[in-house]
């Protein structure tokens, strides 16, 4: 989730356009705690019976706990717009998967925005 943090701004437009969601089986308390603690500019949401992470697509493994954490878009008219089948924090394409995907479904930024 550093990545996406760090990235932000670039990934997803500071937010401009799209809602973004990081969906895990943590805690409400724990996300909080440390969604405080490390300033994520996202959402978090507590998934401790595994439906979001199966709704989004992500699924569970064959102990009942969800394959990965879950990235989620949501566009400028509510929808899911992208959803993360796989939490790769250290692939590259990841990102470039996920910026494009906001591009998909964000506003165009004016020329302002861009520099």
């Amino acid at each position: 989730m550093e990545a996406y943090r760090d990235q932000y701004a670039s990934i997803f437009r500071g937010g401009r356009g799209v809602t973004v969601l990081a969906v895990s089986n943590d805690s409400a308390e724990e996300l909080a705690s440390w969604a405080a603690d490390s300033d994520f500019p996202v959402l978090f949401g507590s998934d401790d019976d595994n439906s979001a992470a199966v709704a989004f697509g992500v699924g569970t493994r064959g102990n009942g706990m969800p394959q990965s954490r879950a990235v989620v878009v949501v566009d400028p008219e509510g929808r899911v717009a992208w959803a993360t089948p796989v939490f790769r924090e250290i692939d590259p394409t990841a990102y470039e998967e996920v910026a494009a995907a906001v591009a998909a479904v964000a506003p165009p930024l004016d020329e302002a925005d861009q520099d």
